[in-house]
């Protein structure tokens, strides 16, 4: 590299680390500990896979890759799930951010030796994907431990506003990140992962103290006693309200009257692991299915669907300004979850969100015909409907997830939870063994069929969760 080059990337680096420390000692003043945290991994995981979706198509094996950690995720999920019930709630999240760093700086440095020494690329791709599998499965682990058991702990139960800000925060991570990608590797490949592992390396510090600020600030965390969260539920969970008599008893009797006061961490209790097909029997099943049916989809801006955009001849910059259209409309889901809440009910809102996304994804399914492919309408309704049904799925993502902490014993919401990851991510890898079945682009049509299908079929689970739930879908009466 010249040396005037040299000087710029070096400038370059030293500024977008101090930018960085600047942003979140803002964030760790102006913000509360969960959220600046949510904030710091959901940027850690979202840049970390954009740098290897980046990078590793110059080794020609993105599809080992995507594979490797899907597979995992669906494998260890569950016993990641079961983890986060028998660890003291402190060190698990510790662990996991660890694990994570760990897992970047190193994928960075691999990375580093592949591009500027070409050393065993191959051999060191394994170590690639080994990383990337750790990564995927601390993400989750985080995920289980922060969204479905400390956010519940911290509010009592009444997660909504909280777990509607986190959203916000993810969504707002996940339209950022390739925007941030793209522009570290116009400096090229190499420095963009120095500047990854320079930031993670750094970031650990702030994201330790965050954690541990958060940790002292809520006494309850240090105990997993969490029957005094399921004390309050019946006061303060809206969910509840909704429900039927028999639901509302059905949750009344899993609480205890005893509350451990204790400030200082319990040893890990033997817990008895939640068997898949315990799982399957579990009321929240249904509303779980359908969480995991909307992952076997291509009508996303995700990888399968971006690269058939780029065959049919749509420019990166094109795609990047779609994407942010996206993700505007998806974080206007978290302003719109509140008001449906407090119209209709959280369960109600779940069911409205889920049939809205697949109406309005029929369109999009049609812009794939001999008709829509050719016409300026086509591209409207492809990149109007998928933008549009991004409000429905994450209102349906917050209610799911609402619903799961507050329907599911809170000794048990790691191992449901890892379960659920688990069918997430069977779902996630069939799209991708569909579309290798059905490789040509002119076929496109058939996968946006079976992803439309999918949604549909997510769609009839859940309304069958409201039916037994609520006991009916509409008030016949008020409509008379």
């Amino acid at each position: 590299m010249p040396r005037h080059d040299t000087e710029i990337a070096t400038v370059v680096v030293i500024t977008v680390i101090i930018l960085g420390l600047a942003i979140s000692i803002t964030l760790a003043i102006t913000l509360t500990g969960p959220f600046t945290k949510h904030q710091e991994v959901t940027t850690d995981q979202e840049t970390a896979m954009d740098v290897v979706y980046n990078l590793i198509p110059l080794l020609n094996d993105t599809s080992v890759y995507g594979f490797s950690t899907t597979i995992s995720a669906i494998i260890w999920s569950n016993w990641v799930g079961r983890l986060a019930d028998t660890t003291p709630r402190l060190r698990f999240v510790r662990m996991t951010m660890i694990i994570q760093k760990f897992a970047i700086v190193f994928s960075c440095v691999l990375f580093y030796i592949i591009l500027e020494y070409n050393y065993r690329p191959y051999l060191l791709y394994i170590g690639i994907v080994l990383f990337g599998c750790m990564l995927k499965l601390a993400f989750i682990a985080n995920n289980i431990a922060i969204e479905k058991d400390w956010v519940m702990v911290m509010t009592g139960g009444d997660t909504e506003a909280m777990l509607t800000v986190m959203k916000r925060i993810d969504l707002f991570c996940k339209t950022m990140a390739p925007v941030m990608i793209g522009s570290l590797m116009t400096f090229g490949p190499s420095i963009g992962v120095i500047i990854i592992a320079t930031w993670n390396i750094i970031s650990i510090i702030i994201e330790y103290q965050l954690v541990f600020q958060t940790y002292k600030a809520f006494p309850k965390l240090a105990s997993k006693n969490k029957d005094y969260v399921q004390s309050r539920l019946g006061e303060q969970a809206p969910l509840l309200n909704e429900l039927p008599d028999q639901s509302f008893s059905n949750v009344s009797t899993n609480v205890s009257s005893h509350e451990n006061d204790s400030n200082n961490e319990i040893e890990e209790v033997e817990q008895r692991p939640v068997s898949f097909m315990e799982y399957t029997h579990h009321k929240i099943f249904p509303a779980s299915l359908a969480i995991s049916l909307l992952y076997l989809t291509v009508l996303s801006f995700g990888g399968i669907m971006i690269s058939y955009l780029k065959i049919v001849g749509y420019s990166d910059w094109s795609l990047g300004a779609l994407r942010a259209i996206a993700g505007i409309s998806g974080m206007a889901s978290t302003y719109m979850l509140p008001y449906l809440s407090a119209r209709i009910g959280i369960i109600r809102a779940g069911v409205w969100a889920l049939w809205f996304e697949s109406f309005t994804l029929v369109p999009v399914v049609l812009s794939f015909t001999d008709w829509g492919s050719q016409s300026f309408w086509g591209h409207i309704m492809l990149f109007g409907g998928m933008s549009v049904s991004r409000i429905g799925l994450w209102v349906f993502d917050i209610a799911e997830t609402i619903l799961l902490q507050q329907m599911v014993d809170n000794s048990q919401i790691g191992s449901i939870s890892g379960w659920q990851h688990s069918l997430c991510n069977v779902f996630d890898l069939s799209q991708y063994v569909l579309t290798a079945v059905i490789s040509d682009p002119k076929d496109f049509i058939i996968p946006a069929g079976v992803s439309l299908c999918a949604v549909i079929a997510a769609s009839i689970s859940y309304t069958y969760f409201v039916k037994q739930e609520r006991g009916h879908l509409l008030h016949i009466k008020k409509l008379a």
